[in-house]
């Protein structure tokens, strides 16, 4: 044994270009298949994490836009009203026009979170079952209110349509009416930085101002973020279904633009993998093959020398095994640091072919004529 891997070792030294070629091929194959390899483990990944989002605008009841949020294919849903330009402060019966934002989640627009009133919160503000609403410390500041002040928030014609649909009423029955259904309490300030004329108000409860904001409220945007990309035919054939007796011009866009991108290539990873696998495999274990086959000559000698065939075939494959093992390392290593990770799997099947392909070419090689061996041009 330590004859033949002395010999071998003696060969390698002679046949340097050879030795150098196998090791590269098992490096190149290796790096390669492992590079493929981590593609498509990255693309796997980024499957199961882009979001698919929907959005659904034209006027939708709240509670139906609930209802789609709380559906199982759903992972979180943002709902969304503004009304601008037609809605008014008061205070101190002073009249400031501003902008209402009755959303599900007031951070979207105000980019900050609130200095809240005692006793509130984020949570207990988006869940409130009563008339509050956040203010701009520009205005907290211009306007003298501070936290816990009550405010009303009205159209500008609420008072005349009370008038107008309840004349049995007194002034001060109607004025009464007028305060409680458009009073509301300031719970939170909004940072300086973030002031404007925007007045944030919990959406859920939107139906509470449906008097003092005559004209219809609904929600218009409504997003919808969905737990994966299998779960967007489900979503849209249960939207149709909730919303087939909804009002308005209602209209449903689903962002699956790069989630189809990020498939259709992981498709093509998942495609493409175990053909290029198996491509590799086949010259990992052909190459090496013809390698034995250019040592034709060395093989004749070794059997005029007395050596049998067996221990013959085990030199020839040893030398092809130990470049292969060779190269295996510096390929994974490789990969490593091309950032593939150990690519485990491959390397195996390589090494498995490589000594597969070896076998069978050194014992085709030495079961010729040892005539047409010596014979043989390398």
């Amino acid at each position: 044994m330590s004859a033949g891997l002395r010999y071998t070792l003696r060969h390698l030294r002679r046949s340097r270009v050879k030795s150098v070629l196998a090791v590269l091929l098992a490096l190149l194959l290796t790096a390669a298949v492992g590079r493929l390899d981590a593609l498509r483990r990255h693309y796997a990944a980024l499957c199961s994490s882009v979001e698919v989002r929907g959005v659904v605008s034209g006027g939708l009841s709240v509670s139906r836009a609930e209802k789609l949020g709380a559906l199982d294919e759903v992972k979180g849903a943002y709902l969304e009203l503004m009304r601008q330009g037609s809605e008014f402060l008061q205070a101190d019966d002073s009249i400031h026009e501003c902008i209402l934002c009755f959303s599900s989640d007031y951070t979207v627009n105000a980019g900050a979170e609130a200095l809240w009133l005692e006793g509130w919160d984020r949570t207990k503000f988006q869940e409130s079952v009563t008339r509050v609403c956040l203010i701009p410390q520009a205005w907290a500041e211009e306007l003298g209110i501070g936290l816990g002040d009550r405010v009303r928030i009205a159209n500008a014609n609420f008072l005349g349509t009370l008038h107008f649909n309840r004349p049995e009423l007194s002034m001060e029955e109607m004025m009464d009416l007028y305060r409680r259904k458009s009073q509301t309490t300031v719970v939170g300030i909004v940072p300086k930085e973030n002031a404007g004329s925007m007045l944030w108000l919990p959406i859920h409860k939107m139906d509470l101002y449906n008097e003092a904001l005559p004209g219809g409220l609904s929600v218009e945007y409504a997003l919808y973020t969905l737990r994966s990309y299998e779960d967007v035919q489900a979503f849209r054939e249960l939207y149709y279904t909730e919303t087939a007796r909804e009002k308005g011009n209602l209209s449903l866009y689903l962002d699956t633009a790069e989630a189809d991108r990020v498939h259709r290539m992981a498709g093509l990873l998942n495609t493409l993998y175990p053909i290029a696998m198996g491509v590799a495999l086949l010259l990992g274990g052909v190459l090496p093959g013809l390698m034995v086959l250019q040592s034709s000559k060395e093989t004749a000698i070794l059997r005029v020398l007395g050596m049998s065939r067996k221990k013959v075939c085990a030199m020839l494959t040893g030398e092809q095994v130990l470049l292969c093992i060779l190269g295996l390392i510096l390929g994974a290593a490789a990969a490593f640091f091309l950032g593939s990770g150990w690519e485990l799997v491959y390397p195996g099947f390589h090494l498995a072919a490589c000594l597969v392909g070896s076998v069978i070419f050194a014992w085709v090689s030495t079961g010729k004529d040892l005539l047409s061996l010596l014979q043989a041009k390398e």
